[in-house]
């Protein structure tokens, strides 16, 4: 079976490159026509920046490797589970191959199909998605990049997770090691501080894809709740434990998670891992931030309205948003300006969802936080009436101060 799927995996990667090397003028033309015949109304778009760094507009393919360690591929200590994340890079992969060659409307249908027999046949090892996704590769290059680079820190971290050479001590004092790695050694690294989810998921084109394609975007939902639940199901436990809980949640997920089209929003880490989000809340964001960027280039790519150079330039925008560098010098727990984009309210050790008031009947998800505007104004009009009592009554300062004395 492994060699029949291995067979059909690379027969696909195969036929989009002789698509995406062999027709070039169909495909664009094709996509030309899909962009000229869309209904969809079109809107204002936020403008680039203009002070990128230069790698962003890097055309070269980079081979990035992992921290070296014993406990490398340690995962398939947990088989089933191993063999889930190798297929959730297949599913990606087709995905993407398939918005970007002209066949977004066969996605809830033939791709979807597509993904699902994988899913339910995952490979033994993990693919390169490059060779199955290459037209998006070339497109999109840096963005692929971005997305392996946080990838090689998910499977380094649940390696450890699942090595039996090492203390727990010992893990904890690697995951950390990891983190580091992953921001200091190439420039792809996404931000550790917890964003205003609410400002990322309301850009012009937000939305677009969940609402397209509702089926593959439980899929992509699906995997993050794979992703997302495995770190506490693995964290702190012995090996015999973990393969027994993957037993119960590898089958919530296949039967369940994947094909769920109700949820309001993607999974979170604080809720579905919340044991190993307040240990290391940095990489929880990491990774929370990570699956809002899939989201965000799902959306734009779904968007017809918008031209392909538009979709270039705002998933370009996408990924700056949510880079570390951007985010430089700044802390958790702290709103830096006017700019939704750096509202980082949630303290360090407590990661947060940033503001979800704008979807409806979830205020909940809220975490009983504000929109900071919102609060803002709140405050200064809490001043006002402050000022206008202190006004109409001369002696309320007076008995202010002396209560406050009483009580020291």
């Amino acid at each position: 079976m492994f060699n029949d799927l291995v067979s059909k995996i690379t027969a696909s990667a195969v036929m989009f490159s002789f698509i995406a090397i062999g027709l070039p003028p169909a495909i664009a033309q094709s996509e030309h026509h899909h962009h000229q015949m869309t209904t969809e109304e079109v809107k204002e778009l936020p403008p680039v920046p203009q002070n990128l760094p230069k790698w962003m507009n890097n055309k070269d393919k980079n081979h990035i490797y992992r921290k070296r360690g014993k406990y490398n591929d340690d995962i398939y200590n947990v088989r089933p589970l191993a063999f889930d994340l190798n297929a959730v890079a297949v599913g990606h992969a087709f995905a993407y191959e398939d918005l970007v060659t002209g066949k977004a409307d066969e996605l809830e249908t033939k791709t979807f199909e597509k993904i699902n027999q994988v899913l339910k046949n995952p490979p033994r090892y993990m693919p390169d998605e490059a060779n199955i996704s290459p037209t998006f590769g070339r497109k999109y290059g840096v963005l692929e990049q971005v997305f392996e680079w946080a990838h090689i820190l998910h499977f380094q971290t649940v390696d450890v997770l699942a090595s039996t050479e090492l203390t727990e001590a010992e893990k904890e004092a690697e995951i950390e090691a990891l983190y580091q790695f992953y921001l200091d050694n190439v420039p792809y690294a996404i931000t550790g501080l917890p964003m205003n989810m609410g400002y990322l998921d309301s850009q012009p084109y937000s939305k677009a894809f969940r609402q397209k394609y509702p089926k593959v975007n439980g899929l992509f939902w699906g995997y993050h709740w794979l992703q997302g639940s495995m770190y506490d199901l693995l964290y702190g436990k012995t090996l015999e434990q973990q393969q027994q809980a993957y037993e119960q949640m590898g089958k919530q997920y296949h039967e369940v998670e994947l094909y769920r089209t109700d949820r309001p929003f993607m999974p979170m880490f604080a809720e579905v891992s919340p044991r190993f989000a307040a240990r290391f809340p940095e990489i929880a964001n990491t990774f929370d931030n990570l699956h809002m960027l899939h989201d965000m280039v799902n959306d734009a790519l779904a968007s017809e309205w918008m031209s392909e150079k538009q979709q270039e330039e705002q998933i370009q925008r996408a990924i700056w948003l949510v880079m570390a560098a951007n985010h430089e010098g700044m802390e958790a727990g702290k709103t830096y300006g006017d700019d939704k984009l750096h509202d980082h309210r949630f303290m360090a050790g407590m990661p947060g969802m940033g503001w979800m008031g704008d979807i409806e009947g979830y205020e909940h998800l809220n975490h009983e936080q504000n929109n900071p505007h919102i609060m803002h104004q709140q405050m200064n009009q809490e001043n006002n009436s402050d000022i206008d009592r202190r006004e109409n009554n001369p002696n309320m300062s007076e008995l202010e101060e002396d209560h406050t004395n009483h009580n020291h």
